[in-house]
């Protein structure tokens, strides 16, 4: 703990030098940060008898202390802001009253992921059974084509069963949700995958499918698959 506590020092040191005007200024907050999609929230604690705050930021990796920017957020305890695929930043934030600024709270690194694969086309997908009630055996292996559709971060594919998923990527990983339901049947398919170097896909199918007819027990299969763009 003392040896990252040291590295902590030594980068704020290095990235945004040593405050001013410490004598009774107010203590360091400490911040958080979330990020959907290219939306980042960066969230600090409440420190008491601050007035406000300043948040700083400079580029991943770092060019020098001209590259460091602030802002004057005022008396608020989180800030958010869109970004792009790729941005790369550190945060710091410091506490602010008559006397002055706190010291500088800990660093948060911020990374927008970038996509980084074309899923337009044709994919053939590989699937295994996995654990399931439907009576499949497990390990039982077959293929069937998913023709993908992609517009920035939407994604839409249709399946060897003609059926229309759709959802998101962010970065490497992405989601695709079908469900359908009628006075007869309910059915719906989960798929989440992976992009993997050499145009290659790897993830899972849920598939769930009840008849109402035939009473109330619901299939459901795990499988796993693996794809390639054909």
């Amino acid at each position: 703990m003392k040896n990252k506590s040291l590295i902590s020092a030594i980068l704020i040191a290095t990235l945004f030098g040593f405050p001013l005007n410490l004598v009774s200024a107010p203590s360091a907050p400490v911040i958080t940060h979330s990020i959907s999609g290219t939306s980042v929230t960066i969230s600090w604690t409440n420190v008491p008898g601050a007035s406000e705050y300043k948040l700083l930021y400079a580029p991943i990796p770092y060019t020098g202390p001209e590259s460091i920017g602030s802002l004057d957020v005022g008396g608020v305890n989180s800030f958010s802001a869109n970004l792009w695929e790729g941005a790369s930043f550190y945060v710091a934030v410091q506490a602010g009253d008559n006397s002055g600024f706190s010291e500088y709270s800990n660093i948060g690194e911020i990374t927008i992921a970038t996509t980084v694969a074309d899923l337009n086309g044709n994919w053939r997908v590989t699937q295994t059974w996995g654990p399931n009630n439907c009576g499949y055996t497990i390990g039982t292996k077959f293929e069937e084509d998913f023709f993908f559709t992609q517009s920035g971060n939407t994604v839409t594919a249709l399946d060897g069963d003609l059926d229309d998923l759709s959802g998101n990527i962010t970065g490497t990983t992405g989601s695709l949700l079908y469900s359908y339901e009628d006075e007869d049947t309910k059915e719906s398919k989960t798929i989440n995958f992976t992009i993997l170097p050499g145009n290659t896909l790897s993830g899972s199918i849920l598939w769930k499918y009840r008849d109402k007819e035939g009473g109330s027990i619901e299939c459901i299969l795990n499988t796993s698959f693996t794809a390639i763009k054909s």
